[in-house]
């Protein structure tokens, strides 16, 4: 009746259990080592079971381990992502309203800004785009980004209230707004506004504690940020209505000890309201002119290096907020199956740029010889011949390694700006997967296999 999935991974704990996590659905279970011989049996064995074993075959079943003969899953995957790639009902627009910025980060792969705010004819094509795109069914999403954002603040409401207009006379979905901002002009009655205006989903990056951020997010003219960034935030708490505000924290190699400090004070002010988020990512390297990124340059973090002090970060944020809330509302660093690594891959989501260039990938904003197209004023999308770049993915480029990996749900190929330029897309290897999965079982995040699996 079964056969296992190509997609499990078994681990040996130290105290005494079984792990068992399946890539493709995400099923993450424990099973005390009494029992391991009996599972591990039953997934090398299944039309071997006996009755006394039809309710574990059940719950591996459940949970992907063990699947059905006639299920192709390679063939699940890719619908998966195809489905993602190809589904016109979801229109991601990302909006530079401003492609200028009043921080001066060192690391910032945007750093040649163009210094524009997007022109009105631009906002105005965008709402004609997708006045012909969108039908009963059609869901819009737009992400409000720069540059900074907040520079173009009157547009950004006004264009929004457009666009809920235009959605609630044609009895649409309401749109599903984002906004990537640095958060030092985000007031109390500007956050208020773009509630009401229907922008319910913010981040707000911090690099580390104040006396780390300051030397890497200050204003253009040198002055620091952090106070103003988390007063802003102190404030915003006191708002009622429900939004999602993620804290982004950059870290360096050499901050360990300051980013459990914030991390802790992160919890003793947010820790108790559940729209407040917080997650963990290194300072990577990305390829810039700039000199000013050298003299931080020993301290930015390898891939390796990052990944282990990510996941070090996030499993000190659960314990210190499990003390505040639940734990479905703490960050959970065990990896789950994505439709794709990014909306760039989607055919229906493009970056339009302030003076309606079009990007796929935010990286590359900036670079007029990366754009691949133009909105015209009509609301027509143009496509420049770099765009079709883009249509290519692991499954048509038949890329085996990536086919054959046992983490393919995981990743669904990596970063596709990487694999076109010829880097190494991976961000997750065997090792690692192994690592945050016998570290999650320790801070007993695993159900038992006789739970439902999510």
């Amino acid at each position: 009746m079964f056969k296992p999935s190509k997609y499990n991974f078994l681990i040996e704990t130290s105290d005494n259990h079984l792990l068992l996590y399946n890539s493709r659905t995400s099923a993450f279970a424990a099973v005390p080592l009494e029992f391991s011989g009996d599972i591990q049996y039953l997934l090398t064995n299944p039309s071997r079971g006996t009755e006394k074993d039809e309710e574990i075959i059940k719950n591996l079943e459940t949970g992907g381990f063990l699947i059905k003969p006639d299920i192709d899953e390679l063939r699940k995957i890719r619908k998966v992502y195809d489905d993602y790639k190809n589904d016109g009902k979801k229109v991601i627009l990302t909006m530079l309203a401003s492609e200028a910025c009043n921080f001066n980060c060192p690391y910032c792969f945007t750093y040649d800004k163009r210094g524009l705010n997007m022109t009105p004819w631009v906002y105005d094509a965008a709402l004609k785009y997708l006045q012909k795109s969108i039908n009963k069914d059609s869901q819009i999403k737009i992400n409000w980004f720069g540059g900074e954002p907040t520079l173009a603040h009157d547009n950004i409401i006004s264009f929004s209230n457009r666009l809920n207009q235009l959605t609630s006379e044609r009895k649409l979905k309401k749109p599903i707004y984002t906004m990537v901002t640095n958060g030092y002009l985000m007031t109390v009655d500007k956050f208020e506004s773009y509630v009401e205006a229907g922008i319910k989903n913010f981040q707000i990056t911090l690099d580390g504690p104040e006396s780390f951020h300051n030397k890497t997010r200050s204003l253009s003219n040198g002055r620091e940020t952090f106070q103003t960034i988390w007063n802003n935030l102190v404030t915003i708490k006191s708002v009622k209505p429900n939004f999602e505000m993620s804290i982004r924290v950059n870290f360096l190699a050499n901050m360990r000890q300051e980013i459990y400090d914030l991390t802790n004070k992160f919890a003793s002010v947010f820790g108790a309201d559940e729209r407040f988020g917080i997650y963990f990512r290194p300072v990577y390297n990305f390829e810039t002119n700039r000199q000013d990124i050298c003299a931080m340059k020993d301290s930015i973090c390898s891939m390796a290096e990052g990944l282990q002090m990510q996941l070090e970060y996030d499993l000190h944020a659960m314990e210190v907020l499990s003390k505040y809330r639940k734990k479905s509302a703490m960050p959970n660093p065990i990896p789950r199956a994505i439709p794709a690594w990014c909306e760039t891959e989607k055919q229906s989501s493009w970056i339009i740029g302030a003076d309606g260039l079009l990007f796929k990938c935010d990286t590359y904003v900036g670079r007029k010889e990366q754009a691949a197209g133009k909105i015209n004023m009509d609301g027509e999308i143009e496509r420049f011949q770099g765009a079709y770049k883009w249509d290519t993915d692991i499954y048509t480029a038949k890329i085996e390694n990536c086919i054959k990996c046992k983490l393919l749900p995981l990743c669904q190929g990596g970063c596709p700006r990487l694999r076109m330029e010829g880097k190494k897309s991976c961000h997750l290897n065997e090792p690692y997967l192994k690592e945050i999965l016998l570290k999650a079982h320790a801070t007993h995040m695993n159900p038992q296999l006789n739970v439902a699996y999510n």
